[in-house]
């Protein structure tokens, strides 16, 4: 970011890339800021990141966005730089993400498996649940059968994150 507050493009995304985010988000965090810093002044304001925020798939609560803005907001100007955006954004990344692990092991649990992630869960079990409790219609034996890769009928952690993961 330069002085005048313009994205500036010298090919190093380090500072980004650090914080957890790929090319297309960081492309995606500048294509969503420009857009509502009209005036090219290098700042958003409180309900501009509420907004952007949604633009791009977060869902979040007036409250998260008053905490976000308090935490990248520093000097409490209501305002927020580019930079600061793509720390929230980053930071909101990095909660989905753990957020997503702890759903996974609670299903994971909730079909047998032990709460620090030991044991497994019944992959016949899994299969009646997803075919006849949820009704989908996924071919998940082909999903198990190519993850289970020691064919033992049960489904240990690793596998049952990789068998969510793959049916994305």
């Amino acid at each position: 970011m330069s002085d005048d507050g313009s994205k500036k493009d010298d090919g190093s995304d380090h500072e980004e890339e650090e914080m957890g985010l790929t090319k297309e988000e960081q492309d995606k965090c500048w294509e969503a800021f420009s857009a509502f810093d009209k005036d090219g002044s290098g700042f958003i304001d409180a309900n501009e990141l509420k907004i952007v925020l949604e633009m791009m798939g977060q869902k979040t609560t007036e409250e998260e966005i008053y905490r976000m803005i308090a935490e990248a907001d520093a000097e409490n100007t209501g305002r927020i730089t580019y930079a600061q955006f793509v720390a929230v954004i980053a930071e909101q990344k990095k909660n989905q993400s753990s957020s997503n692990e702890e759903d996974t092991l609670d299903a994971f649990v909730a079909l047998g498996g032990e709460p620090n992630g030991d044991g497994s869960i019944d992959a016949e079990r899994l299969i009646r649940i997803i075919k006849e409790e949820f009704e989908m219609t996924i071919d998940i034996e082909k999903l198990i059968n190519d993850i289970d890769e020691d064919g033992s009928g049960k489904i240990e952690y690793d596998e049952f994150r990789q068998l969510l993961s793959s049916s994305d």
